[in-house]
């Protein structure tokens, strides 16, 4: 009886991809409801069974962000045809599940250290809506709210929203800055390719110091359109992601000139293993590009070195900014590049039936450059090099904590070495 049903089980490829898929289900949702991981499966019922759509299927279920794993498989049935069955794993415990919280000292290259707290709720009413709140004391004073609906109505349509109030000193300028900001969000998929956002930030700055204060009260609308073919979000093996993006501000009272912020970025993906390794070496390349048009305020100003630009160099301060011979740190456009060969050591693995978990390793070249001129001279401007290893873990939340260290270079010159804790791939 084992055998018979070991038998009927089987996937074989040849046999099971001639025969029709009369049924598809999926099973393991506890709380999730049954139409939001319906609206993702693809593959229809009464074709022969295509297991590169089954895969994709499986892929978009993961990149929802609320399973800690997705599988599937076929199951021939007695009529000749084939059910095609998803199954999912997932986490619907509330406090450790659905629900992370935690307050910890935290390091920002930008702020320096703070005490951050606060809570994430994933999968809101099992609807894979999020609500966040946090908050923070120390180089940054923060309270922050937001919610985000990545399918609220219609196909794909999303809307996103966050209410927040900060205060910290600035990194460069001696000046503290205040900010209290509205932000929302509308987006549209056109197919699983194209996607699109369209909002506006309405935005109050305060800049104070002992002998100044100034206050802009600003409406900055902004947009972007991306072309995505990656397998995973978190982790890709294989892709490419093309974005358009734009911000702006306006001041509201005109007593601060209009300025629009154009970012364009694109990514590859290739894995260099064969397509079945669970522990592939993956080549990954990025470019991104930076174009301010308009008012040029130093308060305001981008700086060149982090875990966000070129690593290898310490976040620069006060003393970097008024330092001449650093000043090639500082502008308003820049470009960076940087590769990565990255290879997956933890594929990845559910634990406990609960949690995701993954672990890569990567070596890394970084370079970038900008300035405060006009954008068509800065790619005669001189770069800084950043190189060195990333440390990149998978997990329920943050989906990839990235530690970094690399040495920095400039005109053929060590300037130092840095360590960088970041979210998120640096490609």
């Amino acid at each position: 009886m084992i055998i018979r049903g070991l038998i009927l089980l089987i996937p074989i490829a040849g046999y099971s991809q001639s025969l029709i898929v009369s049924n598809i289900t999926h099973e393991g949702n506890t709380f999730t409801k049954d139409y939001i991981i319906s609206r993702e499966i693809q593959h229809k019922k009464g074709i022969p069974l295509d297991s590169t759509i089954a895969e994709e299927d499986k892929n978009k279920l993961l990149n929802l962000g609320i399973f800690a794993d997705v599988s599937w498989r076929a199951i021939p049935l007695e009529d000749r045809t084939i059910k095609l069955e998803y199954r999912i794993v997932e986490n619907d415990d509330f406090f450790g599940g659905r629900f992370f919280g935690l307050g910890a000292p935290v390091y920002d290259e930008k702020t320096g250290w703070s005490f951050s707290g606060g809570g994430f709720l994933k999968n809101f009413r099992g609807r894979n809506e999020q609500v966040g709140f946090g908050f923070s004391t120390g180089g940054l004073n923060m309270i922050a709210f937001a919610y985000s609906n990545p399918w609220i109505t219609g196909d794909h349509v999303s809307f996103s929203s966050d209410i927040v109030k900060n205060q910290y000193d600035h990194p460069f300028i001696l000046s503290t800055v205040e900010i209290q900001s509205l932000e929302m969000n509308i987006g549209r998929y056109f197919g699983y390719e194209r996607k699109t956002s369209l909002g506006f930030e309405l935005e109050e700055y305060h800049f104070k110091n002992d002998t100044l204060f100034s206050k802009y009260q600003l409406i900055a609308p902004q947009g972007s359109f991306a072309y995505d073919t990656r397998d995973l979000y978190d982790n890709p093996r294989k892709g490419v992601l093309l974005r358009q993006m734009f911000f702006s501000r306006f001041d509201l009272k005109g007593d601060l000139e209009k300025n629009i912020t154009w970012i364009q970025t694109i990514s590859i993906y290739k894995q260099l293993s064969n397509l079945e390794s669970k522990r592939p070496w993956i080549f990954a390349w990025g470019l991104s590009t930076q174009l301010n048009i308009g008012i040029k305020d130093q308060r305001f100003i981008s700086a060149m070195g982090s875990g966000r630009t070129v690593r290898g160099f310490s976040y620069p301060n006060r003393l970097t900014y008024y330092d001449e011979d650093q000043s090639y740190r500082f502008g308003f456009n820049n470009y960076s590049t940087s590769i990565e060969l990255r290879k997956i050591v933890i594929p990845r693995t559910v634990m406990l039936d609960r949690y995701e978990f993954g672990a890569t390793i990567a070596g890394f070249i970084d370079y970038g450059s900008t300035n405060q001129d006009e954008f068509s001279k800065l790619f005669n401007s001189k770069g800084i090099l950043g190189t060195g290893l990333s440390f990149q873990f998978e997990g329920p939340w943050p989906s990839i904590l990235r530690i970094d260290y690399g040495w920095g270079f400039y005109g053929g010159q060590n300037k130092g070495r840095a360590l960088h804790l970041d979210i998120g791939h640096k490609i």
